[in-house]
């Protein structure tokens, strides 16, 4: 590490005090750049003296592994531009400032315009994505890469704030251990050897990978062995799929946005087309392709992204919303997710969804809304009486909505063929495709808006006191997030469009549901078998398309190992689980130490941590989880600078420019290096992200 970032790390004033506030980011992802940005706004409040911050990260600062620039530019987001913000909005619930800005579509309509400029996207270099930031438009889906230019504007937009004699610098290398020193500050140890003194650590978890364990750990074996072919859960943009032949069958267990991100990378990724012929999607494969035998529990895809827009009344939580999810916890103590908060859910989502059917689309139903809604007060949802309203009242099937159907379509259906199972899995996806994307089934956007305030309700109780610790984690934590992303996060519409294509191509073929797999040592095969279809299919390869689950005990992260193994953190325990979280206090993300008490130096966020998580960007306008993390964790950070600050007596001194610049440059040389994105480079990598 050169000298002079040594120095930038820890600013010393004239008499031994330190001059400026040191913070090192264990990653760089979009929760550090949020925290960053909450951090600089609530500055002046709390303690408006200079901030040094360290985002030590191999991946770009803002984006991270997940949505950096450097992957695929076939794949997308799964959500809509408008729906994508970084910005505090008035909804916000926050004890800080609010700071508004636009959403990733009135961005890319700013940056059209000439309003927002030097953003990096050179046409004749990369033309793609110059086209795609030139037609984005509010119900597009974006590119990760074109994401990634928002993030990154995001974070820069936010840096620009930081008070006199601040600075960001971001360092393209990993932590693998962080220390306590005799005074109580931290000592950061880099992969690359460098180490960093610093006030406070933010461990920031965003995906960690993990060892292969159980089963994936066998089949790894077993292939090896055999020289058969495994890919275990992994990220499917990092994964090499190089080993997986054209016309190779191959068994796909999982049905989710990692399986849809696998067959994009298989298909379009190998110089396959879709074209639009007579107006359906056709696909024409390329000849690399190998042939993907797909299946899961439920045994289809993730249902499509809903384009929509409500028509009926405005809707209104009647029987589920944040003060119910209280009250019902207050007074519940065993609180159990399917005896005490599920049948509350089931009913606001129904709410939802017809409220909007009668009033939305009175030609489709018999009676009116406030007789159904009687009904919705007072019946058993799985009482006849109830059956027979819904009966008389919605006289088409498809019109009416069955929550366990709805959960497991497949479930109890079995087909004498493959080939009828084919064909039952394309109409059921080119159904959820009308249901989704045609604006006469409004009724759909109001089952996702039902399930997402439900969600967010039932989040604002998730470390409530009274919890059954069995039931948070197996119903509440795992079954019910599944079945909100099953339902609420699934794929673009195009996505499952293109699905189809590739069945009627015969690049795909479905399993079925409660697909299960087993090897056969005798011919080092694989074996799957469904609940759906008679048979089984051999190949020699599987792969499992799903995201590795958060594992402490087998996680490959370094500096993770570290903070457990040297006690600073510890796993979260409810009663006989261990989650595979990080333990964090739920009222500021300190990190709780393995003998108990909070560690006064160190903090977590994110999705690896014990504090319900807001995901890494967020809707706007409706009072977002993750503004709100960000916000309280940036202002205890920021609180406990000060005392640090106090404890220590540290007289008032501003540095002196050149105490701060260490690289001996002027205010405007790093305004010309800020602004056209040539960040200053000292020895040992790290890079300045704003002038001083």
């Amino acid at each position: 590490m050169s000298g002079s970032t040594r120095r930038a790390a820890r600013l010393v004033d004239h008499d031994g005090h330190l001059a400026s506030r040191c913070i090192t980011f264990v990653g760089a992802g979009p929760r550090t750049a949020g925290i960053v940005e909450r951090l600089i706004a609530n500055q002046a409040e709390i303690d408006d003296r200079p901030l040094i911050l360290h985002l030590i990260d191999p991946y770009p600062p803002g984006a991270g592994r997940i949505w950096r620039d450097s992957q695929s530019g076939l794949l997308t987001l799964n959500s809509m531009a408008c729906d994508i913000t970084m910005f505090t909005d008035s909804s916000c619930t926050i004890e800080g400032p609010i700071s508004p800005g636009p959403t990733l579509d009135e961005w890319a309509i700013e940056v059209r315009e000439g309003r927002i400029r030097d953003i990096d996207i050179d046409p004749r270099a990369d033309p793609e994505l110059a086209q795609e930031i030139n037609t984005l438009g509010p119900a597009s889906f974006p590119t990760r890469r074109l994401h990634e230019r928002y993030m990154t504007w995001f974070l820069e937009q936010a840096v620009d704030g930081l008070s006199p004699g601040s600075k960001v610098m971001w360092h393209r290398d990993e932590v693998v251990s962080v220390a306590d020193d005799n005074t109580g500050a931290q000592i950061v140890t880099l992969a690359g050897g460098d180490q960093l003194t610093t006030d406070l650590v933010i461990y920031s978890f965003g995906h960690l990978g993990s060892e292969l364990t159980g089963e994936a750990r066998y089949f790894t074996d077993f292939a090896a062995f055999k020289g058969s072919k495994y890919l275990g859960p992994s990220y499917t943009a990092d994964a090499d799929l190089g080993a997986f032949e054209p016309g190779e069958e191959v068994i796909v267990r999982g049905l989710g946005l990692a399986a849809v991100d696998l067959l994009v990378l298989l298909s379009e990724g190998r110089g396959g087309k879709f074209l639009r012929e007579d107006g359906r999607l056709v696909y024409h494969p390329s000849g690399h392709e190998p042939r993907l035998l797909l299946g899961s529990r439920r045994g289809v895809p993730y249902r499509s992204k809903v384009s929509s827009t409500p028509r009926g009344d405005t809707y209104v939580p009647r029987y589920f919303n944040a003060e119910i999810a209280k009250q019902i916890a207050d007074n519940t103590p065993g609180l159990d997710f399917s005896d005490h908060l599920y049948p509350h859910i089931r009913r606001e989502i129904l709410h939802a969804y017809y409220l909007e059917l009668f009033t939305g689309s009175p030609d489709r139903v018999a009676l009116t809304w406030h007789k159904f809604r009687a009904g919705l007060d007072e019946l058993d949802l799985d009482g006849e009486e109830y059956a027979d309203l819904v009966e008389r009242a919605v006289p088409d099937p498809l019109d009416r909505l069955d929550m366990a159907l709805l959960d497991r379509p497949l479930a109890g259906v079995q087909f004498d063929t493959a080939e009828e199972l084919q064909q039952w899995t394309r109409c059921y996806i080119a159904h959820n495709l009308e249901r989704s994307t045609n604006s006469r089934y409004s009724e759909m956007q109001a089952l996702f808006n039902g399930i997402l305030f439900a969600f967010l309700a039932a989040s604002e109780i998730s470390t409530h006191r009274n919890w059954d610790d069995t039931s948070f984690v197996r119903e509440y934590q795992r079954r019910w997030y599944k079945f909100f992303s099953y339902i609420a996060s699934g794929p673009p519409p195009n996505r499952l469009e293109q699905i189809n294509a590739l069945s009627e191509a015969g690049i795909i073929e479905f399993l079925g549901a409660g697909l299960l797999v087993h090897t056969d040592n005798s011919t080092g095969e694989f074996v799957a078998k469904s609940a759906s279809i008679p048979g089984e299919r051999r190949t020699r390869a599987l792969i499992d398309a799903w995201l590795p689950e958060a594992s402490i005990e087998h996680t490959d992260s370094a500096v993770l190992r570290d903070l457990i193994e040297s006690g600073a953190g510890r796993q979260q325990q409810l009663g006989p689980i261990a989650t595979g979280f990080v333990d964090v206090r739920q009222s500021d993300a300190r990190l709780i130490r393995a003998g108990g008490g909070v560690h006064p130096r160190r903090f977590g966020v994110g999705s690896g941590t014990s504090r319900p998580n807001g995901g890494a960007f967020s809707r706007p306008n409706i009072n977002a989880l993750a503004f709100r993390e960000w916000d309280s964790v940036a202002r205890a950070v920021l609180t406990e600078l000060r005392n640090i600050r106090e404890a220590a007596g540290t007289p008032e001194h501003q540095p002196e420019p050149d105490d701060v610049n260490s690289n001996e440059s002027t205010e405007e040389e790093f305004s010309s290096a800020f602004d056209s994105a040539a960040y200053y480079s000292p020895d040992d990598g790290a890079q300045d992200l704003v002038r001083s």
